[in-house]
């Protein structure tokens, strides 16, 4: 190694092999707490790992600020973010959701459970619902807010699982073993009840599955509290808090017990109900949707078409009386065959032929075969040509695929383009259809069995047309909530196709004349047939009502019947509507 190279790495070498500086002096409470530091022994693992989770979950924003937001595929409304933000902060996820009608109680509830999941904190949850409704809120959950979703057969088949879905129940289904029994085995750690004042008697079926279910938080959903008596509201409320308003002795001393109109201490009540319940009125959100305008054509059958008919009514008549035993030996079913012709002769009566053939009623079948095209079908034709030269997209409604199948190529003919949507297409294939309406200019029409009433929103379109009519009419409210919905900024225009006398044009009348339907906030209906009977079913008494009846004046007599009792049901609803005033502040704030 040259000299020079090792002169120089010299200096670098002695500067390495030098003495340590000094150790620096601590202050002697430093020193001691080093020392105990050091001679200690480490620190577990899992009680670490547990200090970092509780770090972690410090630093969480607290539930003023909504984590999930960025997730949904909506933008939620100012009323319904503060909902969430009062249920979760201060009522610690415990609550009765009591906005009027059509206010997006179930928007609410998605936003609650969407900030506990994303917490940690409600890994297992249960939605009860009546049954007509478990689809759509699979539907609203999955779409909206991204939550994952399991039905009962799932559930009772794998449990949970990994993914840890929502599990949506039927209330009829969920009070009945063996699934009542697996769902109140284990708590849950979130519970939803829709429609709970079908929940709060204790002594109903459906009351006692609601006090065995067990759950941390739990969300109550009606726009009715009270129904008849306020112990509706004590029963109601002791279940989000039980206790907040004593035994059921102390509430009714402090309150009385009669209606919500004469209750004692108004003020007190208010301010017991702002702890666990939230309402909004539609007047204090200022949420408005646009008209929606009624329309029914009555169509004049043609001769054939007539005779048909009434050959179909007396014929069900005969069998309903015993005069025509050769379809009552079948039993019940058959009777149900009995309702489905009666109804698909409302629609086309072509499209009743193959059920009318199955019922060995073959002279019907022919003659109903025989009525290739009725004058309700032209009427129809016309009614999309004049939407459609003024560049209206119209959205036509049927309750059966044989009638969808023999509209396509009818309006075809006439020069239309429509999208045709039914249950059969695959999911990929539904989208495809309903893109198709929605974009393409030259598609003016979409033909529809009820798959379309069911979780779509058509709001793009504003012009509906009803080719035969539901004798449900909470189906009729699902087909008019496609396009009369939050995003709507046309009057929306209904047309219902009628033939003159027909079981159908009777149903109108009800339901026109005795509770202003399509004058309802979505919402309402279900309200009002609530209050006609828990057990009252619309379609069935129609049709025990026509088959039961010697002829159509005695029908018309008992439809009439009907209709007063469902006008008072409608007139108790508006009364205890109003009356909830008395009991419940309204919005509350934050």
């Amino acid at each position: 190694m040259p000299t020079d190279t090792a002169a120089a790495i010299a200096p670098a070498t002695a500067q390495a092999e030098a003495p340590a500086s000094p150790a620096i002096a601590l202050p002697a409470a430093w020193q001691t707490l080093l020392d105990r530091l050091t001679a200690a022994e480490a620190a577990d693992a899992a009680v670490s790992a547990l200090v970092d989770d509780a770090v972690e979950v410090w630093r969480r924003p607290g539930f003023d600020t909504l984590l999930s937001l960025d997730r949904l595929a909506f933008e939620p409304f100012d009323y319904q973010r503060q909902t969430a933000t009062i249920v979760l902060r201060r009522m610690r996820g415990r609550a009765v959701l009591a906005d009027e009608v059509g206010l997006g109680k179930t928007i609410e509830a998605g936003l609650i459970l969407s900030e506990l999941r994303m917490r940690g904190l409600a890994d297992r949850t249960l939605v009860i619902t009546p049954a007509g409704l478990v689809e759509q809120w699979r539907e609203e959950l999955e779409r909206k807010f991204a939550l994952p979703t399991a039905d009962t057969a799932a559930f009772t088949a794998q449990g949970l699982g990994s993914d840890l879905p929502i599990v949506v129940a039927s209330l009829a289904a969920a009070r009945r073993d063996p699934l009542r029994s697996l769902l109140t085995a284990e708590p849950w750690d979130a519970v939803v009840g829709d429609e709970a004042h079908r929940l709060r008697n204790p002594r109903s079926a459906s009351g006692k599955l609601a006090r065995q279910l067990t759950s941390r938080y739990l969300l109550l959903l009606t726009a009715t509290p009270v129904e008849n008596k306020l112990d509706d509201l004590h029963e109601l409320l002791s279940l989000a808090a039980p206790g907040l308003l004593g035994t059921a002795a102390q509430f009714r001393a402090a309150h009385g017990s009669g209606d919500a109109a004469s209750v004692r201490d108004a003020a007190g009540l208010r301010a017991k109900t702002r702890e666990v319940m939230v309402r909004h009125r539609r007047s204090e959100v200022a949420l408005r949707l646009p008209p929606r305008i009624a329309e029914t054509v009555l169509v004049t059958p043609g001769n054939e078409e007539a005779r048909f008919y009434a050959d179909l009514a007396g014929k069900i008549r005969a069998v309903t009386h015993g005069e025509d035993a050769g379809v009552r030996r079948k039993g019940s079913q058959s009777l149900m065959s009995l309702r489905t012709a009666a109804r698909l002769a409302g629609s086309l009566p072509s499209a009743a032929a193959p059920t009318l053939r199955k019922l060995g009623w073959t002279d019907l079948a022919e003659q109903a075969g025989a009525i290739d095209w009725p004058a309700k079908a032209d009427e129809l034709i016309a009614l999309l040509l004049r939407h459609a030269r003024q560049g209206e997209k119209v959205l036509v409604f049927t309750a059966f695929r044989q009638t969808l199948d023999r509209l396509v190529p009818r309006v075809a003919d006439a020069g239309l383009r429509a999208a045709v949507y039914h249950g059969s297409l695959s999911r990929a294939a539904k989208e495809a259809t309903i893109a198709a309406f929605r974009d393409d200019p030259q598609t003016p029409v979409l033909l529809s069995t009820e798959s379309a009433g069911e979780g779509r929103n058509l709001q793009f379109c504003h012009v509906m047309v009803n080719v035969d009519l539901p004798w449900n009419p909470m189906q009729i409210e699902q087909r008019l909530g496609r396009l009369h919905r939050v995003g709507q900024t046309r009057d929306v225009l209904l047309t219902n196709l009628v033939s003159r006398g027909t079981i159908e044009q009777r149903i109108l009348h009800v339901l026109e004349a005795k509770i202003n339907m399509f004058e309802l906030v979505v919402g309402e209906l279900d309200m009002i047939l609530g209050r006609v009977d828990e057990e009252f079913d619309f379609e069935a008494s129609v049709f025990d009502a026509f088959a039961a009846s010697r002829d159509d004046a005695q029908f018309e007599a008992r439809m009439d019947e009907i209709g007063e009792r469902m006008a008072a049901a409608r007139g108790a609803y508006l009364r205890t509507r109003d009356s909830l005033d008395n009991i419940a502040d309204g919005a509350e704030r934050e």
